[in-house]
């Protein structure tokens, strides 16, 4: 859970892959960013995330905020991007007694759309006059007339409050064009969070156990907010924030882990973007044209750390993971949440709430 305010100190390192995970890679070293005009308002709310339809429009979510509820929000663009409407509601609830956020859209083969979102329930402690979390859900709903309408799918994960929570789902297609992957962060104690993943073969109806991304040779860390992108062929890498919850001052900084089998095992735990004294959190990654980007969240530029002034920046790897470089501030200070969107071979669309859900454009040359 990223809003876990702690540090631990990580240093900029060289991430190494083994030459299979790129020789097939159009490897495009150099490759540098820049903005395509401002930045694009998708609607009043956070956690933006968005995925391309079959239909080449594109499919948007958020968090809202409204009447002291908190609503997942369904959006739609049919103008590549350049304008957003709300379509619908995927579900809402008191934000006293629950908390919706984390939402992640993804098309199935069949047309069907999905949402993951995690789904808590909360209660207030008298002691302290602060929410506190009573059960964890990762919960899956659908709609299958485009994101007006939604109906609840599953809960593929779940546990009882107070510690083990269930955060950040991210879902993926597998090469097979059948297995869907779900992947999410489960906390083991305060001390200890891992990044799993489970499978469904009936489109989210039912799912596998869990299995272990990162995190699970450690109890001293907390890895979490995943991204996960195809590099090339059935190579995988996932991008994720860890911190070291031993360490006397630390910080937080994005790794990487890597699969050679679409997702069935992974490893090459490597960093990824670690500013020594400052904070990079709540990563993604995506690739264009094969070009890798990973975007985060950090206070580098500040003359202190703070992990509630960060700006949102990318830096890119035209080796499939094995460097990155040519950083780019892709919105300013306070930027938040960020999530990524590959449009097409030369463009994509970096998302944050950047004072609400915003949506940048950026060009590769």
């Amino acid at each position: 859970m990223v809003n876990f305010r702690l540090a631990a100190w990580l240093s900029v390192a060289v991430l190494v892959f083994t030459p299979s995970l790129v020789s097939s890679m159009d490897k495009r070293t150099g490759t540098t960013a820049s903005l395509s005009g401002g930045q694009i308002v998708m609607g009043a709310g956070t956690y933006p995330r968005a995925n391309l339809l079959q239909d080449g429009s594109i499919i948007g979510a958020y968090t809202a905020f409204a009447n002291n509820n908190k609503a997942i929000t369904a959006v739609h663009s049919t103008d590549g991007g350049n304008t957003w409407n709300e379509i619908g509601t995927v579900a809402q609830a008191d934000a006293s007694t629950h908390d919706l956020d984390n939402a992640y859209p993804l098309q199935l083969p069949s047309g069907r759309i999905l949402m993951a979102m995690r789904n808590h329930d909360t209660t207030t402690d008298p002691s302290t006059d602060k929410a506190a979390y009573t059960f964890f859900r990762i919960t899956i709903c659908y709609s299958d007339d485009g994101g007006t309408t939604w109906s609840y799918l599953s809960t593929p994960a779940s546990d009882p409050g107070p510690v083990n929570g269930n955060w950040e789902p991210f879902l993926r297609m597998a090469e097979d064009n059948i297995t869907l992957q779900l992947y999410y962060s489960r906390e083991n104690s305060g001390h200890d969070q891992d990044n799993l993943m489970r499978t469904s073969a009936d489109g989210g109806g039912t799912w596998s156990g869990a299995t272990v991304i990162s995190g699970g040779k450690t109890t001293s860390t907390r890895d979490g907010m995943l991204g996960v992108t195809l590099i090339s062929g059935t190579n995988l890498i996932a991008v994720f924030e860890t911190i070291n919850m031993t360490a006397e001052h630390g910080f937080f900084g994005v790794y990487s882990v890597t699969s050679s089998d679409d997702g069935q095992t992974w490893g090459n735990r490597q960093p990824v973007y670690a500013p020594k004294g400052f904070n990079a959190q709540a990563p993604q990654v995506t690739n264009v044209g094969g070009t890798l980007l990973c975007s985060f969240q950090t206070d580098e530029d500040l003359s202190a750390p703070d992990l509630s002034t960060e700006a949102g920046k990318i830096v890119i790897s035209g080796d499939g993971g094995a460097t990155w470089g040519n950083k780019l501030t892709f919105s300013p200070a306070v930027s938040n949440w960020g999530g990524l969107l590959a449009i097409d071979d030369t463009s994509f669309f970096a998302l944050t709430d950047h004072s609400g859900a915003k949506v940048q454009k950026v060009i590769l040359a």
